[in-house]
């Protein structure tokens, strides 16, 4: 993903509210995952270091997922697909969402 996306998703996501909730390491210290959440509207953000067998075999790859509690997720490649997400939440549940 170019880096003007995940400057545009990472500036909305604080814009809106978003509050880290959750980190860990996964794959032997190869990649972190970072949870975020507004509301019952969560998104995490995968942070994979392109290490495989202890070699470096490409450069670092970042992805964003959004995730809602009844199991909806898809991979998030611009703003406009977090907001449409958070939005279409927001309209699928409008009592789940928290102030």
């Amino acid at each position: 993903m170019a880096r003007s996306k995940i400057a545009a998703i990472k500036s909305w996501m604080k814009n809106m509210g978003f509050k880290l909730i959750k980190s860990h390491v996964i794959n032997g210290r190869t990649t972190r995952i970072n949870y975020y959440s507004l509301g019952s509207f969560g998104i995490y953000e995968e942070i994979s270091k392109g290490i495989k067998d202890g070699n470096k075999i490409a450069a670092d790859k970042l992805r964003f997922i959004s995730w809602t509690p009844w199991g909806i997720d898809f991979e998030v490649n611009s703003v406009n697909d977090l907001s449409q997400a958070y939005h279409d939440s927001i309209n699928y549940n409008p009592d789940m969402v928290l102030t």
